[in-house]
């Protein structure tokens, strides 16, 4: 994803209220050493490393280099590292908490992944993994078989665009247990900016897929209409997992994770 499509939806007062939550969902104190994956460009971190204070460490990992120099810039306290989610450059039990967010549907292997986060995770340590299901993505006004044209475009893009529905499996089967869910519903009711720069960014997926480009500029023209009048409502279900570990992943039988 773009930095200026990841600013843009950092920018809304949902994934504001959101990035808020993660910390209590991980259960994050004061000298917690914490573990970042695909952190992008430091949204997330920055508040963690509020939370677990000097006493604690965060470790921010993307395969970015760019995206990594804007995390260092957001919070000179995290240390940045560049590093594959599905091979992470850790020892076995190096954090008490492990995040990741917006990764899994990036990733060919998402089990893997989930494997390696558990595994640098010490035993009693917590890892939360959050997903948007974009495929939820509801947005009125507009024809219906229109919009879910334009949403799957955008989510068939995707490496594993179902990988927030997957979460609470993947963990099981990683052997994660005390397996806890938290789904909620972002929505939107005004026009607000970031927002609505973001949705608008989405239309050129929807031409390159295919979808008629008069048909995109006079739903577009709706919804700006609709936006003006106070009556656009677009909403998203945002799937957060959160799992402990009573022992080591990389102590677990069958497990060859070095």
């Amino acid at each position: 994803m773009a930095l200026s499509r990841i600013e843009q939806l950092h920018g809304t007062p949902a994934e504001q209220a959101a990035v808020r939550r993660y910390p209590d969902l991980l259960q994050l104190k004061p000298g917690h050493d914490v573990l970042d994956v695909g952190a992008g460009a430091g949204h997330v971190a920055h508040h963690l490393a509020a939370r677990v204070t000097a006493r604690g460490t965060v470790c921010a990992l993307d395969r970015s280099a760019a995206l990594l120099a804007h995390a260092r810039q957001r919070n000179r306290r995290a240390l940045g590292v560049q590093g594959d989610a599905g091979a992470l450059p850790f020892p076995a039990g190096r954090f008490d908490r492990v995040f990741a967010r917006w990764l899994l549907l990036h990733l060919p292997d998402p089990f893997a992944a989930i494997r390696e986060m558990l595994r640098v995770t010490r035993s009693g340590g917590r890892v939360l993994v959050v997903e948007t299901d974009w495929d939820s993505l509801c947005i009125s006004p507009g024809d219906t078989d229109l919009v879910r044209r334009i949403v799957h475009a955008n989510t068939d893009r995707q490496a594993n665009a179902a990988s927030g529905r997957r979460l609470t499996a993947l963990f099981r089967q990683a052997g994660c247990r005390d397996v806890q869910v938290h789904a909620f519903v972002d929505h939107v009711s005004t026009g607000d900016p970031n927002w609505v720069a973001f949705l608008e960014s989405r239309l050129d997926v929807a031409r390159a897929a295919g979808i008629d480009a008069r048909d995109l500029a006079l739903w577009w023209e709706d919804v700006r209409r609709a936006i003006d009048a106070g009556e656009f409502f677009a909403c998203v279900t945002r799937i957060a997992v959160a799992g402990a570990l009573t022992e080591s992943v990389s102590d677990q039988p069958g497990n060859t994770s070095s």
